[in-house]
């Protein structure tokens, strides 16, 4: 039986089904690199005046709700459903099972794009369902095999499922607290990542490591900077609900953060990856992370630069980098393929990092500059994520090449 999330990529041999539906990150991770691409468009033409904007939702909340539970909701799914059948040995959530599961999360975007149309409880019951009807799919497997080191994922969707119930709550004029239940997604997002990073970067890293020196010993864990670096996020998270996103003790604590994760990331050779794409883009996502925190406590306890900013970084730098990430070396290694980025991932990888300079530079020049540099990062992420699509879409939507079932 696995029990650690390292094994993300060596699937369990299962019967084989129609292949789009054969594991959770077939249809999930397709749907959130086609949603990442479509769904900026949408958002830019609605900011700029095209088309009736929602006005349940203020159009930059919509936007914000989207990326947060649309597109990260979709590569969440995607991720549990494909990593607990390693956890566990047991068989993963596929077929008619699965098939409900991608019907939720669609119904929850149609409601969403339709929000002014369709009365309130209905938007917020087809959107708040996906998340915990993820969960219920992997409960049983979980619980089943005693795998209680990773009873955090279920804790973490309940708290990112109150968040949702918060902006709910705000569209429908019940508790104007949807600004706080986003910032509470965006924590819980990034506590996820620093969970997830966690074990992945050291554990990939160290047998690249290995690989590449025989007789290298890798990465020597280090449990209490695990700890510490959850810890930090958790108080983040915390800080944030008590106080408000705007507080100068959020800024403090997010600095604080940034220390732990850097002193990780020091001891994680990320200079050694460099040259292996499909391994230094989870580096990659780290670096935004810790660059986006130092900046979040840059600008809340310092006022050094536009808090703005520091939100781009963490959400389209590091949540953005390390879902495309883990959803190419996912897709790669589920799908019987060699664990070598194709160049035009690698060009995705590069498009992502170049969105993420532009939006954050607009937001530090004037209003003129920051619209053009707005459109330039939106076309930008578009095409990265749009290119990531076409990329892993042949390889989800068919069988494994190597003839084996998953």
């Amino acid at each position: 039986m696995r029990t650690n999330i390292m094994d993300l990529t060596e699937p369990v041999a299962r019967p084989a089904g129609f292949a789009p539906l054969a594991y959770g990150f077939r249809p999930f991770f397709l749907l959130a690199a086609l949603y990442a691409a479509g769904a900026i468009p949408v958002y830019l033409a609605w900011l700029s005046g095209l088309g009736l904007a929602p006005q349940r939702l203020p159009v930059i909340m919509w936007h914000a709700h989207e990326m947060l539970f649309g597109f990260a909701g979709a590569a969440l799914g995607g991720f549990l459903l494909t990593a607990v059948p390693n956890w566990t040995g047991a068989p993963p959530v596929a077929g008619s099972r699965l098939g409900v599961l991608v019907v939720l999360w669609l119904l929850g975007r149609v409601a969403m794009v339709f929000i002014d149309a369709l009365p309130w409880p209905l938007v917020a019951a087809a959107d708040l369902v996906f998340l915990p009807a993820v969960a219920i799919a992997a409960a049983p497997a979980l619980i089943g095999a005693g795998n209680r080191r990773n009873y955090i994922f279920f804790v973490l969707f309940a708290a990112i499922t109150v968040a949702n119930v918060l902006v709910h709550l705000d569209a429908g004029g019940v508790l104007p607290q949807g600004r706080r239940g986003l910032f509470l997604a965006l924590d819980i997002l990034l506590l996820m990542i620093t969970v997830i990073s966690g074990r992945i970067v050291p554990a990939f890293t160290g047998t690249f490591v290995r690989q590449r020196q025989p007789g290298s010993a890798g990465i020597t864990p280090c449990p209490v900077l695990d700890r510490l670096c959850i810890l930090s996020m958790v108080a983040v998270a915390l800080l944030d609900v008590a106080l408000g996103d705007a507080s100068p003790v959020v800024g403090y604590a997010s600095l604080l953060a940034a220390a732990m994760l850097a002193v990780r990331l020091a001891r994680s050779r990320t200079a050694a990856t460099v040259g292996t794409p499909i391994l230094f883009v989870l580096h990659a996502g780290v670096i935004w992370l810790v660059l986006g925190l130092l900046a979040r406590g840059a600008a809340l306890a310092f006022d050094a630069l536009p808090a703005t900013a520091a939100l781009h970084i963490l959400t389209m730098g590091a949540i953005g980098t390390m879902i495309m990430g883990v959803m190419s070396r996912a897709t790669l290694g589920h799908t019987g393929r060699e664990m070598k980025a194709p160049s035009a991932m690698v060009v995705a990888y590069g498009l992502l990092a170049l969105a993420v300079v532009a939006r954050v530079a607009g937001q530090m020049l004037d209003a003129a500059a920051a619209a053009h540099l707005l459109l330039v990062a939106g076309v930008l992420w578009t095409a990265a994520f749009g290119l990531l699509a076409a990329v892993i879409a042949p390889m989800v939507l068919r069988p494994r090449v190597d003839g084996q079932p998953g």
